[in-house]
């Protein structure tokens, strides 16, 4: 350790730089408990490296550290991290940082832990520690850091948190702890910097996941949006070095139809899955507390995102119709905004700088083809409303072919459905009519039909047959959900999805679609606190275009040609066979 110190002494400032980098840091400085083996270096591991990496890349090209972090159980994510917190508190003055665990018994443990490494590091590379009282450790730099759990109390940290890192906050809101996760960082949240008092500061959550629906997986879906300044970074179980079992290797000889996508999926990390692997994987899945649990033991040891979340009880589709709707998601190949004015949808734009906005493109409209819009109707901005929700769905090939989101007034909605409408070949449109949507002057419905502005939408869906007799009224456009219409929805989509035949396409939807549940009043929808718009808009929109389908006459491919003659004795062979 000290001829690290001698080493850096000599080197260049940009050489020293490299040298005081995290992960060459703490390699050369530090060591870490290692099961059976006693203390070795703490030389990172894939999986930490995953996390390194996105921090450093972070902190080079914003400034600043937010991240969401979903992991495979054990490892060694907050190893990981309170270390990168003391190295924060060493390398900064006046710096504030937290660490909060979920047990009772781990801020002890962990500070153990970071007690040892500062006793290993030279103290020409550190400040002295002045105090240490409980979980909390003051430097003579002006920093301090606690360590502290949801099922205890925090001190006060001053103005500012410079570091925050929460741990394992799916389990928050759990037995034994049972606590919301907002109520418990309500201290702390406000003393976290925002705009733009971020730069130099680091905030971290990161988890194992549990359930679709709660208080982590919301938090680790507002990731993947644009507007979130939180990244989110997941690791799966194969990035774990230790999870091999090379004795049983032998046993491996061939794979089942899940472990030939665990390979595939590896793959994309750069990751040869070896039988080793794959053996500690059946292995582990036979003992407890799983017992061949597979929805159980995916959840904490994840190959993909959708692995590492359950659906919760009472939900309405299986764990094997929730994995069929995950595999049909599909990135876009374009998203941006439409733009335009409310009086004329025909004349819409599509913002040229695309990238981040409301709508998304998986195909752009074929001129052959007919399309099926479905769309969910909501009211309002504010954040906890659901938002308004439209897919587009191709009747010649089943897909679907875009979708768009976001919160608007009724006319504006009305608008955004019409322009979608009209660009993909002037296709029928199903918004949901209940409540202001359809009962409104200027609801969805009127707006569509031409009260509102001067323009009405020409292909509007109209369920029941009576209204062919007697008459169009406004009440019979659109679609009116209520008991009876929801159950025919969730049922098409059950069996659709059952034989891998509905294309759920969307990651949003698909996930919302697995959240869920039978309430304690009987009534069918997603937990407390979630959305279901973007499920309910799939379902009406597949289901529509199931019922118009039939009722359209569709493009056909042409029958494809013979084999081509190219030669003389071939076209004499063929005039042979007619004559015959």
């Amino acid at each position: 350790m000290n001829e690290f110190l001698s080493r850096i002494e000599n080197l260049t400032p940009d050489e020293a730089q490299e040298a005081l980098r995290f992960a060459n840091w703490c390699a050369a400085l530090w060591t870490v408990e290692s099961k059976g083996r006693g203390r070795v270096p703490f030389v990172l591991t894939p999986a930490q490296r995953i996390l390194d990496e996105v921090y450093e890349r972070m902190w080079r090209e914003k400034g600043y550290v937010r991240m969401n972090v979903l992991k495979c159980r054990q490892m060694a994510a907050s190893t990981y991290w309170i270390r990168r917190a003391l190295q924060y508190m060493w390398f900064n003055e006046a710096a504030n940082g937290i660490s909060i665990a979920h047990e009772l018994a781990l801020p002890g443990n962990w500070i153990h832990k970071v007690r040892w490494n500062i006793t290993e590091t030279p103290l020409a590379l550190r400040p002295n520690l002045t105090s240490e009282q409980g979980h909390e450790l003051r430097f003579s730099n002006g920093s301090r850091y606690y360590i502290g759990s949801a099922q205890g109390k925090f001190p006060g940290m001053g103005d500012t948190l410079h570091f925050v890192h929460v741990s394992e906050a799916g389990r928050w809101d759990k037995p034994p702890i049972s606590k919301n996760p907002d109520e418990v960082l309500i201290p702390l949240t406000p003393a976290i910097p925002t705009g733009m008092d971020v730069k130099g500061t680091v905030a971290v959550y990161e988890s194992t996941g549990v359930m679709v629906g709660d208080w982590w997986h919301g938090k680790w879906m507002s990731g993947k949006e644009s507007e979130d300044e939180y990244e989110n970074v997941f690791v799966p179980w194969f990035l774990v070095h230790t999870y091999r079992r090379d004795d049983l290797a032998g046993d491996v000889l061939d794979l089942s139809p899940d472990e030939q996508a665990m390979v595939k999926e590896a793959a994309r990390f750069d990751v040869d899955l070896s039988h080793a692997q794959i053996a500690w994987h059946r292995n582990e899945l036979r003992q407890p507390p799983y017992y061949g649990n597979l929805d159980e033991f995916r959840a904490e040891y994840p190959t993909t995102e959708g692995d590492a979340f359950m659906s919760p009880g009472l939900s309405i589709y299986t764990p094997e119709q929730a994995r069929n709707a995950r595999e049909t998601v599909r990135d876009p190949v374009w998203r941006g905004n439409l733009l335009g004015v409310e009086n004329a949808p025909s004349q819409r734009q599509l913002s040229e700088n695309a990238g981040s906005g409301e709508f998304y493109v998986l195909e752009w409209p074929d001129e052959r083809y007919h399309y099926a819009v479905g769309a969910d109707c909501m009211w309002g901005r504010k954040k906890e409303n659901d938002w308004d929700y439209l897919h587009v769905e191709c009747l010649e090939t089943g897909k679907v072919v875009a979708w768009c989101k976001g919160q608007y007034t009724m006319p504006e909605w009305a608008w955004k459905i019409a322009a979608v409408g009209l660009l993909y070949n002037e296709a029928v449109v199903a918004p949901e009519r209940n409540a202001q949507a359809g009962a409104a002057v200027d609801g969805v419905i009127n707006t569509l039909l031409g009260h509102v502005y001067g323009w009405s939408y020409p292909n509007i869906w109209v369920r029941s047959n009576d209204a062919k007799l007697r008459g169009y009224r406004p009440e019979d456009y659109g679609w009116y959900t209520d008991n009876a219409s929801k159950g025919q929805l969730i049922a098409f989509s059950q069996g659709q999805t059952d034989i891998k035949a509905f294309d759920w396409a969307d990651e949003e939807a698909a996930a919302q679609m697995a959240t869920i549940i039978r309430k304690e009043d009987n009534s069918i929808g997603a937990p407390e606190g979630a959305h279901d718009d973007g499920w309910m808009s799939r379902l009406i929109t597949a289901y529509v275009a199931q019922r118009v389908r039939p009722q359209t006459p569709l493009y056909v491919d042409p029958k494809p040609r013979g084999p081509v003659m190219t030669s003389l004795q071939d076209r004499i062979a063929r005039m042979i066979e007619d004559d015959q």
